[in-house]
């Protein structure tokens, strides 16, 4: 596989999760003691879409499924990483306004983050591998010569 359909495969892969990096920097979440989780998680989301859209696409044959396939990876890690940090003092144990965070309440928090970010993101991510299916069909056209 080319060196230029890894890239685009690693570039269509990270669209949504720059999309993601972008709204948790601009919110201005930093004063929240979430707020570390979730900036970790959208870090790791979008490191590990671009690693993942750039090695996992020779494994599976229509485009845009290496695509959906590296972001749903690349979702996972970062819902991976979001509950491991959640389950250390950046969440159990902090004052929400109503009591103190238990352990229970921090890993609910990682499935309400899974479904309420996780349904928009698969959807994006699914916009995002048929543009890319498109433009890596695009690319690799051959040119016509007269």
């Amino acid at each position: 596989m080319s060196l230029i359909t890894r890239v685009a495969t690693a570039c269509f892969t990270a669209c949504p999760g720059v999309l993601f990096f972008g709204l948790v920097m601009i919110s201005g979440m930093s004063r929240e003691y979430y707020w570390i989780s979730i900036l970790a998680g959208v870090s790791v989301l979008l490191g590990s879409a671009l690693l993942f859209g750039f090695f996992v696409p020779p494994a599976f044959h229509p485009k845009w499924f290496w695509i959906m396939a590296a972001g749903f990876a690349a979702m996972l890690m970062a819902l991976l990483s979001i509950a491991v940090l959640n389950a250390t003092p950046l969440c159990v144990g902090q004052d929400n306004g109503d009591g103190n965070n238990s352990f229970g309440m921090c890993m609910g928090y990682v499935m309400l983050y899974a479904i309420f970010y996780g349904i928009p993101y698969i959807l994006l991510l699914a916009v995002s591998a048929i543009i890319g299916n498109w433009a890596i069909k695009l690319f690799k056209q051959p040119s016509v010569r007269k």
